[in-house]
């Protein structure tokens, strides 16, 4: 490692939701913001913003799993990857698989 990148510290695993934290958060979805309070609405986005980090480190822990055993891999590939819209990834796994990228298939 050159002498100039100091090596990554190791993020902390977010929690999950709880039951009650993912039953909360379905009747945020289904209620309209209008009908919700201030205190809701800022419950809703520390539940969102809790989500969100619990999903992207299950998707880069996934990402981990796949990539080749030993292998050099570029440093923020998995942030690239995660950070990526569903449409980009998309279209970078039917060129991976061989598929039209111009989705006439």
């Amino acid at each position: 490692m050159p002498a100039n990148i100091t090596p990554s510290k190791p993020q902390p695993k977010p929690h999950p939701l709880t039951a009650d934290e993912r039953d909360r958060l379905a009747r945020y979805e289904d209620t309209p913001d209008s009908a919700k309070d201030e205190a809701a609405l800022l419950d809703e986005l520390r539940l969102r913003t809790r989500a969100d980090a619990w999903n992207r480190y299950r998707i880069a822990q996934t990402i981990r799993t796949l990539l080749p055993a030993g292998a050099e891999v570029r440093r923020g590939l998995v942030t690239d990857v995660t950070d990526a819209s569903p449409y980009k990834r998309e279209y970078v796994g039917r060129i991976r698989d061989g598929l039209a990228a111009n989705y006439l298939d």
